[in-house]
């Protein structure tokens, strides 16, 4: 059975709950690029990619994904879930809290034509995040 772009978002997103970093990074291609949108942060390339994928676990230890809906366009997958986790490390220059978030994510995902991921954007709510964690009023 052919492995398709759906497959392989679905296959990323579990291999990052599952904390299988390696897994997940071999995913996007050598020069892919990451891109959170709620702070405009570009990571370039799998090993800047891998970090930042490592120091979300940082952050939220038990970080999931799940009800997990995908949108086919071409080469991009759009994914929507909800992605939650315990504030278990410092966020910056902020102390971990210890409680837990949970809110809804849209992933833009772009495929090169070998099947690796050539690009990623995150869009999220950072402040209603912030707000569950205490962080933000």
């Amino acid at each position: 059975m052919q492995t398709g772009n759906k497959e392989r978002v679905i296959a990323v997103l579990d291999a990052f709950c599952r904390k299988d970093l390696d897994v997940a990074a071999d995913y996007f291609a050598e020069d892919a690029t990451l891109t959170n949108n709620t702070v405009t942060v570009v990571h370039r390339g799998r090993p800047a990619i891998r970090a930042h994928l490592e120091r979300w676990h940082t952050m939220f230890s038990d970080a999931a994904a799940h009800s997990i809906e995908l949108l086919e366009a071409g080469n991009t997958i759009v994914g929507i879930f909800y992605g939650e986790g315990t504030n278990t490390g410092p966020i910056g220059d902020k102390p971990a809290t210890g409680k837990r978030y949970s809110i809804r994510y849209c992933e833009i995902y772009h495929f090169g034509p070998d099947g690796k991921i050539v690009a990623n954007e995150a869009f999220f709510d950072q402040l209603t995040m912030l707000r569950q964690l205490g962080l933000a009023t």
